[in-house]
């Protein structure tokens, strides 16, 4: 492996430089310090048989690079080289680059394990990040220069590629290469012009400006680089995750224009329609923290650590939702190495971590504000956000909610992506924001809510105060706080026959679905709460195939009592009449503790003690939930029970045997006890699929997690994230013998994973078998229409 030797004439300069380095590699690169000289009264200085000693001391055949910082430490190397054998110096490479990047650079090269060329050649690029964002029109010292007469194709897998995507490679599917870069053990470049970046950084993808027309280059090189090229081609070809790629365009997509009107504030419109409501004005400020004593950059750098994996353990659980796409992108972004590296710079500075990380997010913000492309500038937007969870985690300070009491209209200077999706959408009738951007993330989840929306609107609480009425045109990017008379009743008209269009297409979603065949599909609503039920009922649920019940125990101090529970789920059987409801025991496990009940940290939280198993394991908490079913169920019939995580008949053998004692004790007659049903969603339940139909009354597949077990890769990790892909043909294998087991015995199949609400595999999942099909709310309405069509 190549070596580092760090030559400075402070030592406590070299020993900062070498914790951050440490830290960076994890102690893998063999690293050594020769600086200041042996003189209490005056330490400053080189000394060239100290650097002899450092050179000797990590020397490897694979080369030692020497970094200096100035003046007579060259002259003291040059000296030392001198003294070590010929075979030793021609090992030794003197480098030009600066001490600090240089290192930290050649360190994260050296750790992966790259050639020695290639470490020397990322170390003498080292500063170009810095030197694009204060010198953007300068060109980049690392423009690709071939040697005499060797061209680049040469050198290394090269893929020539022109980007097809409407707006270029923007987040998602930057996210796609990052993801895809990180499968392999290879350098991967991408060149666009005289800009170039590391395929592995999601933030210096955007910092090319690639726009749709641009023809990239893929440059390649290492252990894997013939893999590599590979799964690069096939994602280009795939448009890098995007399936509505246009043909080549030399120009943006043109802009959303402004129609201004007398008497209304003009913004641009992002979602039409027309809300008619009061103002209420979002506000939402930093955190504020006290400045402190920093403690070592390894202990900030700790509690960044820790921040950035609770932020990402939320995102993680968002990006499984709707839009998921987006909260998956700012995965990516947060999980860059290049902020990771900026931040440890900075906190080698002596910042403490929140100033640190502050200073570091509004750095690339600036870089997204001043970027090439339109649509890479709305994404700072993206930045702000993530930069204040972490903060906020850092501060160990919870997200406030904005309490809304009645329906509004909201009204803002911006909206970050994480505050839209935690809003109450029922009392959300528009959204008209001062900033933010038509293609913005915020945009998109605005649409994604069904409500008239408008940006770029010269708003101002001075000239529209809390508790004002107005009408938004959403549009017509247009909103109007005094209409004339016949401007007012033009905007009511409308209005109405707004909420009519709406009307009608949610009658639609409440008919059956019905194939062309006749055979009728129950489509029914997945929910987290029973916040979740006017959504679902309005969308065309026909019951609810899986009700989540951990949002009765996350973050509760106490375990909910039998009591409280019972209410719960009596209210949620009530609410849908006589459809079905489904509601599944605790799930949860060692990757999503509960507060009130400590775990053991576990080192594979997903094959260890969760789901059905820990409900086994922890009658305290099992019990009171099953007897709170029981007595709910035995009033309601269209209650049934689900167990997730089943691996084995005697776990379902052992619920059965607790039901019948907690029943026996609750005096609730056999005749009046809920079906029982177990989820399918560990390889184990499909290879013992037909001996589990004897035992309950229905399975229901998940195929989020059985995809991720069948495929043996975590889809919270972007490195092997594209292998859980539900369409594999394992998968597909999998969920047609679990279809054959349920029909041989009788018992209805159901599915509530992500697939289920896939309206490009619906056809499939009818041709194999599945009885019934389970997905948010919001994919209702499509799906059943999908399957009219079928």
């Amino acid at each position: 492996m190549t070596a580092i030797v760090i030559v400075s004439h402070s030592l406590r300069l070299a020993q900062g430089i070498e914790e951050l380095a440490q830290q960076m590699s994890g102690g893998k690169v063999p690293l050594a310090v020769a600086a200041g000289i042996d003189d209490p009264q005056n330490p400053i200085g080189t000394d060239a048989i100290a650097i002899l000693s450092a050179i000797e001391s990590v020397w490897s055949p694979a080369g030692v690079l020497v970094f200096m910082d100035m003046g007579s430490a060259l002259l003291s190397t040059e000296m030392a080289l001198e003294l070590l054998s010929e075979e030793q110096r021609a090992a030794v490479h003197l480098m030009s680059a600066p001490v600090v990047e240089g290192v930290l650079s050649a360190i994260v090269c050296a750790a992966a394990e790259l050639p020695t060329s290639a470490i020397i050649a990322e170390a003498a690029s080292a500063l170009d990040a810095k030197r694009q964002h204060l010198h953007p029109n300068e060109a980049a010292a690392t423009d690709i220069t071939p040697e005499p007469g060797q061209s680049i194709a040469e050198q290394a897998h090269t893929l020539r590629w022109t980007v097809r995507n409407p707006h270029g490679i923007h987040a998602r599917p930057a996210a796609k290469i990052v993801a895809t870069a990180a499968r392999c053990d290879a350098e991967i470049t991408v060149i666009n012009g005289d800009k170039r970046a590391s395929a592995r950084s999601l933030n210096g993808l955007a910092m090319l400006g690639i726009r749709c027309g641009d023809e990239i280059l893929f440059q390649i090189s290492g252990h894997d680089a013939s893999q590599a090229i590979q799964l690069i081609t096939s994602l280009a070809q795939g448009h890098f995750g995007e399936s509505h790629a246009l043909e080549p365009v030399a120009n943006e997509p043109q802009p959303v224009q402004r129609i201004t009107a007398e008497g209304a504030v003009s913004g641009l419109p992002v979602n039409e329609g027309i809300a008619i409501g009061c103002v209420k004005w979002f506000s939402c400020e930093l955190p504020e923290f006290p400045l402190r004593t920093p403690a070592s950059p390894a202990e900030e750098m700790a509690k960044i650590d820790s921040a950035i994996g609770a932020v990402l353990h939320a995102l993680e659980q968002k990006a499984l939702g709707p839009e998921g796409e987006i909260f998956a992108a700012h995965q990516a972004m947060l999980d860059d190495p290049e902020i990771r590296l900026q931040v440890l710079q900075e906190l080698g500075k002596g910042d403490q971590a929140e100033t640190a990380w502050i200073n570091v997010m509004q750095e690339v913000a600036n870089r997204y504000r001043h970027a090439s492309s339109p649509y890479f500038r709305e994404r700072e937007a993206d930045v702000h956000d993530l930069a204040r969870q972490v903060l906020l985690a850092l501060c160990g300070v919870s997200e406030g909610t904005f309490a809304t009491h009645e329906p509004c209209i909201l009204l803002a200077d911006d909206l970050l992506p994480s505050q839209v999706a935690n809003l109450d959408k029922r009392h959300i009738l528009g959204i008209c924001l001062r900033n933010g951007g038509a293609t913005s993330h915020s945009a998109i989840l605005a649409r994604a809510m069904g409500i008239p929306a408008v940006v770029k609107a010269a708003i101002a609480s001075a000239q529209i105060p809390d508790g004002a009425e107005v009408i938004l045109d959403g549009g017509k990017g247009q909103l109007w706080f005094d209409p004339d008379d016949a401007t007012r009743l033009s905007l009511i008209q409308r209005h109405d026959e707004w909420r009519q269009s709406k009307a009608n297409a949610l009658a639609s979603a409440a008919q059956p679905a019905i194939t062309r065949h006749g055979q009728r599909i129950n489509v029914l609503a997945n929910i987290g709460g029973p916040e979740d039920v006017d959504a679902a009922l309005a969308q065309g649920a026909e019951g609810v195939g899986l009700f989540r019940t951990e949002f009765l125990f996350h973050d509760a101090a106490e375990l909910p009592g039998e009591d409280e529970q019972f209410r719960v789920y009596c209210d949620i059987a009530r609410a849908f009449g006589d459809k079905p409801v489904t509601i599944r025991t605790l799930d949860i496990g060692g990757d999503k503790p509960l507060a009130a009940l400590p775990q053991a940290k576990e080192d594979n939280p997903f094959l260890g003690l969760r789901g059905i198993r820990l409900c086994l394991a922890s009658p305290q908490i099992f019990i009171p939930q099953l007897r709170a079913l029981l007595r709910a169920g035995a009033l309601h019939p269209n209650l049934q029970i689900m167990l997730p995580m089943i691996s084995t008949q005697d776990e379902v053998a052992a619920v059965q045997a607790l039901t019948q004692q907690q029943a026996q004790l609750l005096n609730i007659p056999q005749e009046r006890l809920p079906a029982l049903g177990i989820m399918i969603e560990v390889p184990a339940a499909v290879m013992i699929a037909d001996a589990l139909a004897q035992q309950v009354d229905f399975f229901s597949i998940g195929t989020n997690d059985l995809t991720q077990y069948i495929m043996a890769a975590d889809r919270g990790n972007s490195a092997v994230a594209e292998l859980v892909d539900y369409r594999n043909e394992a998968v597909v294998s999998a969920i047609a013998r679990v279809c054959e087991a349920g029909r041989t015995y009788g018992i209805p199949v159901s599915m509530c994973g992500e697939m289920a609400g896939d309206v490009t595999q619906t056809a499939l999942l009818l041709r194999l078998g599945i009885d019934k099909l389970s997905a948010s709310a919001a994919r209702l309405p499509a799906l059943k229409a999908t399957i009219r069509e079928l």
